[in-house]
């Protein structure tokens, strides 16, 4: 029988209150959703359809500039911020390469703000004279998609049997940490790729992965996207207009004690003769200094020997070594394997941050 991801229509929670029967039966299927497949689709969002639409085009434009002014706004330049143009082959999944360019940005900040210099927050490096509109359009959209963001926390929070706002006053103050990134994956008849790196060709955008942190909320403009499903099946995402999917990330998944679920994922590229994938995910993070703690879910029903089991085998297959500690400290140590030269502040951890991925930083 064909395993198909959960769709769950996100409109009643924010229509009939959380406490209605139909808004609780959004959590109970968001919480079903993210208990089994880690992975869902939603629609009924607050989101615009302008924004998303603008977004899309703005992007395209971007991509279609000359390589020389898409590379005067290279992530080397950002420094610790980390934001800017990643050229095509310019990552690396478990040693393979990325066959996609990407623009990184995030939130900004007034220079007096609390959060202003540390790594992952800073500037954003935007083409404003060619592209006047571009900035606005990705900071109109990771506004609305944090908002987003906000609302699931409450719906998880609901779900695993807390108030509603209780994983939002654990993690999320005073902000959660937001990186944006808009990708374009080239078609498998793109020889591009092979000029200029010299690989050969690859049948994936990005390799099989799970993600590093919270929650991930991903548009995307065509299908392309493949989940690892409860029976270990790769099974396609379907493509749906007005619609993002979700995905829980690997410290989330410990910190619910392995209830929600940190999935493989992977991304074909689009097929020859057909248009490049353009895809938008948003990677929507614990605050700066939130203290990662396993949460108290004894309240729960307890999990079986089998869902402890696989729970630890998925932990297994990440470096925490122990949740324990600042989200800073997680991502500081991700930042500085990835910029070995930048002079960061000396954080401990217990734990270091995932090396699935590898930026190339070329100097000089």
């Amino acid at each position: 029988m064909a395993e198909h991801v959960p769709i769950i229509h996100l409109a009643p929670y924010y229509s009939a209150g959380s406490q209605s029967p139909e808004a609780q039966r959004v959590v109970r299927a968001v919480h079903a959703a993210a208990s089994t497949w880690g992975f869902f689709i939603i629609t009924g969002t607050k989101v615009s359809s302008q924004t998303q639409s603008s977004l899309l085009s703005s992007s395209q434009f971007f991509f279609d500039l000359p390589l020389d002014v898409k590379e005067a706004l290279h992530v080397r330049n950002g420094g610790a911020a980390w934001r800017g143009y990643m050229p095509l082959g310019g990552e690396q999944t478990h040693g393979h390469v990325d066959w996609k360019e990407g623009l990184y940005a995030g939130p900004e900040h007034a220079d007096n703000h609390p959060l202003a210099g540390l790594p992952l927050h800073g500037k954003n490096q935007f083409p404003d004279q060619i592209l006047p509109d571009l900035r606005n359009q990705v900071l109109g959209y990771v506004d609305e998609v944090t908002e987003l963001g906000k609302t699931l926390t409450d719906v998880f929070s609901l779900g695993l049997g807390l108030g509603s706002s209780e994983l939002h006053k654990r993690f999320l103050k005073p902000e959660p940490v937001v990186l944006f990134r808009c990708f374009k994956y080239m078609p498998t008849d793109d020889n591009a790729f092979d000029k200029a790196k010299g690989n050969r060709e690859e049948s994936f955008g990005i390799g099989e992965h799970t993600d590093f942190g919270y929650l991930t909320i991903l548009k995307v403009d065509s299908p392309g996207l493949q989940i690892l499903s409860p029976s270990d099946s790769w099974v396609d995402v379907p493509f749906m207009q007005d619609s993002f999917v979700v995905n829980i990330g690997d410290m989330f998944d410990q910190l619910t004690h392995g209830r929600y679920r940190s999935r493989p994922h992977r991304v074909r590229r689009p097929a020859p003769c057909t248009p490049p994938r353009f895809s938008f995910p948003l990677f929507f993070d614990f605050a700066w200094n939130a203290e990662m703690k396993r949460l108290p879910l004894e309240h729960l029903p307890p999990l079986s020997e089998e869902e402890k089991r696989l729970a630890e085998l998925r932990w297994s297959a990440t470096t925490f070594r122990e949740v324990n500690g600042s989200w800073s400290q997680y991502l500081a140590r991700k930042v500085q394997k990835v910029f070995p030269d930048l002079c960061l502040p000396d954080f401990e951890a217990n734990s270091g941050p995932s090396t699935r991925f590898t930026v190339v930083v070329e100097c000089g």
